[in-house]
């Protein structure tokens, strides 16, 4: 059971990692009359692209641009538009994009932080885990996992203010007076997805908990005896 408690609190550490990297984290939403156009024009053309486009929104115009962003987006952004052009952005960032973007910088970088904070947790569970005898380091990384997860929300508010209040717009930071036809953003939050992590987390916890709670009596007692507990 020792052995079977360990891979399985392992595997939910690796767990994190996985979903941190490859599941959605963010949401972006861009209120535009560019993908309506497009499909109007498309459909008068009778494009067979577009005509799929309309028949799986039952016929409804898009009314702007929604896409989920992950780590995975950003490291291969072929399948994802938004996280393209912010990889080749982030490729040629110029001097009136980085003014553009300094009230987000703060809040931007904290976030950064908070993503690698949460993946060194991960591992940190991982390994204490599977290779010591200790179980109660994996409630406190798992815990701090969890709290270091929440820190995310609040940053994430803090970098979408600017952009939804209209202090940053795509036009200033793509020094492009043109860039108002592509239209404004009107929401960046965390995906549902992103919850994922402290959930995980939480499962841990709760992992050990039960592991521990189901020990024979012989079996706890030796565990005491190692963390010095019992006489």
């Amino acid at each position: 059971m020792k052995y079977v408690y360990k891979i399985v609190a392992a595997l939910g550490a690796l767990a994190v990692i996985l979903v941190a990297i490859v599941a959605p984290l963010v949401h972006i939403e861009i209120d535009s009359l560019l993908p309506g156009a497009i499909v109007t024009i498309g459909a008068l053309l009778k494009d067979e692209a577009v005509q799929d486009v309309i028949q799986n929104t039952k016929g409804e115009i898009p009314s702007g641009i929604y896409e989920d962003i992950s780590i995975k987006n950003l490291i291969s952004p072929n399948d994802n538009s938004i996280a393209q052009a912010l990889t080749q952005m982030g490729g040629e960032v110029s001097e009136e994009t980085m003014k553009a973007l300094e009230p987000v910088m703060a809040p931007l970088i904290t976030f950064v932080v908070v993503l690698a904070l949460i993946l060194i947790c991960a591992i940190a569970t991982a390994v204490v885990a599977f290779a010591t005898k200790n179980n109660r380091n994996v409630y406190y990384l798992s815990v701090a996992g969890i709290f270091i997860s929440l820190m995310a929300s609040p940053c994430m508010k803090a970098i979408a203010a600017p952009f939804v209040n209209g202090d940053v717009t795509l036009e200033s930071l793509t020094g492009s007076e043109w860039a108002f036809l592509i239209g404004e953003i009107t929401e960046l939050s965390l995906s549902s997805s992103f919850w994922l992590v402290p959930l995980v987390f939480a499962g841990i916890i709760l992992w050990t908990f039960l592991y521990n709670a189901t020990l024979p009596e012989k079996e706890k007692r030796e565990r005491k005896l190692m963390l010095g507990e019992a006489d």
